[in-house]
C-alpha cells in the first residue's frame, strides 16, 4: 500500500548542528531539518519522517535559491534534478566555501552554549580557518565494493552503494587507481562482499597518497588467500607507477568497521614519507595521519601557538592520542621535554623513527590506552605541566578527563574532531578548575559539516 508523504513549501532559516538545514512553513511553528538545503531557500519539500514537534523532508523543487547556494560539482552529490540516491559523502557542496566556513563556527557555537553551558561562547572562538585546498584534498580514501560489481560510497543513512565515476575531494591519482582495482578485479572474477550475507572476497579498496603524488594501496579481503596477487601488482604497478606498495588487510568479521587488525605486504614498500611543514613523517598504511596535510599545518600551528599563549613556558608536556608523533614533535620545541601516549604499537613505533629520522631529541612515547598509561606518569608530571588531547570522536574518557584534573596540570590545549563531545568534556573541566580562554575552529573537512577545534584551556 502506498502511503501518501505530505508536501510543504518551506522557508530556510539557518543550518543546524547536524548539517542539515531548518526550515519553517509560513503557517506553523513545527521545524522541519532538510538535509542539502541552504539559507534563504524557498523550498517544495516531501517529509518522510514527522513527529509532533518536528519533522524531516527532502527537496522536491527549489523554488527559489538562497544567497549561499551554489550548484555542487560533483555529480554524484544530491540535487533535486538528479534522481536516485546520492553519495553520503559530502553533505555542504551545496554551499559555498564563505558560507561553510561561517556554519562551522555556528556549529561550535551551538555546541557551547548548549552542551558546554558556556553563555561567553561567542567571544571565545574565533573565525573559522580556511583550508588551503578546498578540493582534492584527502590523502585517504576507503572505498567500500558490492556484488555487481559496484564500487564507490554508501548513499546517506543507508548501506547502498552510489557508483563512483569521479570524486572531487580525492586526489586524481586516487580516483584512477580506484577505477584500475574496479576494472582488474572484475575482470579476473573475484566475488566481492555482500554485507547482508557476509560472502565475498574483496570489501574495501584502501589508498593513501602523499605530497610527491606516491601511493600505497590495500585490499581489505575477508579471507587471506591471494592466488594471484603477483600478477595483480605487476599488472596494476604497470598502469601506476605512482604506486610504491600494494597491501593486503584481513577483516573477517561481519561488521561496519573498514580495517581489521592484520596487514601484509604484497610488494613495495612497508611505509610512506609525508612531508608537513620542515618535518618528514613516516607513515604505515593503517597509521593514524590528519586526512588533509596542508590543512593540518594550520591546525598544528594554532596548537603550538595555544601552547605559547601569554609567552608561558611548562617543564613537560604531555600529547595524548599522539598517533605516529605529528603534532608530537611539531610541539617538541615548546617543550624541554615532552611524552606521546598513543594505543596504537605499529603507530608508537612510527613516532619513534619519526623523532630519530627528524632529530628530535627531546620526546619519548608510551604505547597503550590513555587511561592505563596516564597513572603510570602521574610521578612525571611536574608542577605546572601542560597537555595536548586530541581524542577520536567520542572524546575523553571519564578516567582521562579526571587525570586531565591534576593540580600539576597548568595548560590543556584540547584539539577535537566533534564540538559537541569537546563541549562536554570543555564543561566538565570548567567545573574543575580550568578556564576555557579560546576556541579556534579550523576546516579540515571542506564541502562537509564536520569540522575541527583548537581550544586553549588554563587553570587559575
Amino acid at each position: 500500500m502506498n502511503e501518501t508523504r505530505e508536501i510543504l513549501t518551506v522557508q530556510v532559516e539557518s543550518m543546524a548542528p547536524t548539517g542539515d538545514a531548518i526550515a519553517r512553513t509560513e503557517d506553523s511553528k513545527r521545524v522541519v531539518f532538510v538535509p542539502h538545503a541552504a539559507p534563504g531557500d524557498l523550498l517544495e519539500v516531501e517529509v518522510f519522517e514527522a513527529k509532533s514537534s518536528f519533522a524531516r523532508a527532502r527537496i522536491k523543487r527549489v523554488l527559489s535559491s538562497g544567497p549561499e547556494r551554489q550548484d555542487p560539482p560533483c555529480p554524484h552529490h544530491a540535487a533535486p534534478s538528479r534522481p536516485g540516491p546520492a553519495c553520503g559523502g559530502c553533505d555542504w557542496q551545496h554551499l559555498n566555501y564563505d558560507a561553510q566556513l561561517k556554519h562551522k563556527r555556528g556549529i561550535i557555537l551551538d555546541c557551547l552554549r548548549r552542551i558546554g553551558k558556556f553563555p561567553d561562547g561567542e567571544k571565545l572562538t574565533g573565525p573559522t580557518k580556511a583550508a588551503p585546498h578546498p578540493w582534492g584534498y584527502r590523502n585517504k580514501v576507503q572505498i567500500p565494493f558490492a556484488p555487481g560489481p559496484r564500487m564507490g560510497f554508501f548513499a546517506a543513512g543507508s548501506r547502498e552503494i552510489v557508483e563512483m565515476r569521479e570524486c572531487p575531494i580525492q586526489p586524481d591519482l586516487s580516483v584512477r587507481l580506484a577505477l584500475t582495482v574496479k576494472k582488474m578485479a572484475a575482470a579476473r572474477g573475484w566475488s566481492f562482499y555482500d554485507g547482508r550475507t557476509g560472502k565475498g572476497w574483496l570489501r574495501h579498496l584502501f589508498i593513501r597518497t602523499n605530497a610527491e603524488n606516491q601511493a600505497l594501496v590495500g585490499l581489505v579481503v575477508s579471507r587471506p588467500e591471494f592466488a594471484d596477487r603477483e600478477a595483480f601488482a605487476a599488472e596494476l604497478r604497470a598502469q601506476h607507477p605512482e604506486m610504491i606498495g600494494l597491501h593486503l588487510n584481513f577483516q573477517p568479521e561481519r561488521t561496519s568497521v573498514v580495517l581489521g587488525p592484520e596487514w601484509r605486504r604484497l610488494w613495495g614498500a612497508r611505509e610512506m614519507t609525508e612531508t608537513l611543514g620542515r618535518f618528514q613523517f613516516t607513515i604505515s598504511p593503517g597509521a593514524f595521519l590528519q586526512v588533509n596535510t596542508p590543512a593540518a599545518e594550520v591546525l598544528y600551528d594554532e596548537a603550538k601557538a595555544a601552547v605559547r599563549e601569554s609567552g608561558r613556558r611548562f617543564p613537560l608536556g604531555l600529547d595524548l592520542y599522539c598517533g605516529v608523533g605529528t603534532l608530537t614533535l611539531w610541539l617538541a620545541d615548546c617543550f624541554p621535554r615532552i611524552i606521546g601516549v598513543e594505543e596504537n604499537r605499529e603507530a608508537v613505533g612510527d613516532a619513534y623513527r619519526n623523532a630519530e629520522r627528524n632529530a628530535v631529541k627531546n620526546c619519548r612515547f608510551k604505547a597503550g590506552r590513555a587511561e592505563a598509561v596516564l597513572p603510570k606518569l602521574s610521578s612525571e608530571l611536574a608542577d605546572g605541566s601542560a597537555a595536548i588531547v586530541d581524542p577520536p570522536r567520542v572524546g575523553l574518557s571519564q578516567p582521562v578527563r579526571r587525570f586531565l584534573t591534576d593540580r600539576k596540570l597548568k595548560r590543556l590545549v584540547y584539539v577535537s574532531c566533534d564540538p559537541a563531545t569537546f563541549a562536554r568534556d570543555a564543561g566538565f573541566l570548567a567545573h574543575s578548575g580550568y578556564t576555557l580562554k579560546k576556541v579556534t575552529p579550523i576546516d579540515l573537512f571542506p564541502q562537509t559539516s564536520h569540522v575541527e577545534l583548537v581550544a586553549l584551556m588554563d587553570r587559575s
